[in-house]
């Protein structure tokens, strides 16, 4: 355990007050067509961090793989079993609530508590990482926390698809926050061997973020690869 926390006021009203246009309505494009360059076996437990109530988890289930989610909002986990007609049970374990997935559901398990709570020990089966919002999600002073905390809970060996935005922050105030290249390998470069797998540039990549002051939008697709 670390002694960050995560920003639990400020997420648990982003829910409840339906503020989530971080949430994707549909599996992410980056997602289905890069998972793939991984080279995974295809069987792995896939560790998703801030997983909201994100249908790429659902996407990611149906290749085969098991998930395991961390969450701080009850409300977003209970949505994400809901809003897909998924069996799940709950139980509480190391001060964490516990949704277990059940029947279609089986092999999806969602941690409803502080990120930086987690140990190495609830991960220890997790070979694969996926981090569409989290890293973007975060401001500066709270990435470096997440960055080193990730790095102490993976397994050497474990790899995994970050993706990642970067834009001009004199004209939009985050999150998601702009994390360029070079902070990407800051951040991670310690504990992770990162290779840029894709970039993406343009005022069409900004979606509902058109409306918040930017012009354009750069997005990279990076694979990490936890370190020996």
């Amino acid at each position: 355990m670390t002694g960050a926390t995560m920003q639990a006021d400020y997420w648990h009203q982003k829910w409840a007050d339906n503020k989530i246009g971080f949430h994707q309505e549909r599996a992410n494009k980056r997602l289905e067509h890069h998972w793939p360059e991984l080279g995974l076996a295809g069987d792995e437990t896939v560790f998703v961090p801030l997983c909201g109530k994100s249908l790429d988890m659902l996407w990611l289930h149906r290749q085969g793989l098991s998930v395991l989610g961390v969450e701080l909002s009850e409300k977003a986990v209970q949505s994400f079993f809901s809003d897909n007609a998924l069996t799940c049970e709950q139980h509480e374990s190391d001060g964490f609530l516990v949704f277990t997935g059940t029947a279609e559901a089986q092999g999806i398990q969602i941690l409803v508590g502080d990120y930086f709570s987690l140990t190495p020990d609830h991960l220890h089966h997790c070979k694969a990482l996926y981090d569409r919002a989290s890293l973007i999600a975060m401001n500066q002073d709270m990435r470096s926390s997440y960055a080193a905390h990730l790095g102490r809970l993976l397994a050497p060996g474990t790899r995994g698809l970050l993706l990642a935005i970067s834009y001009d922050e004199g004209r939009m105030e985050g999150p998601p926050f702009s994390v360029p290249q070079e902070n990407v390998h800051e951040l991670l470069g310690e504990h992770f061997d990162i290779g840029e797998l894709a970039h993406y540039s343009g005022p069409e990549r900004l979606g509902n973020l058109a409306d918040r002051g930017l012009e354009t939008l750069d997005e990279r697709v990076y694979v990490l690869t936890r370190n020996p």
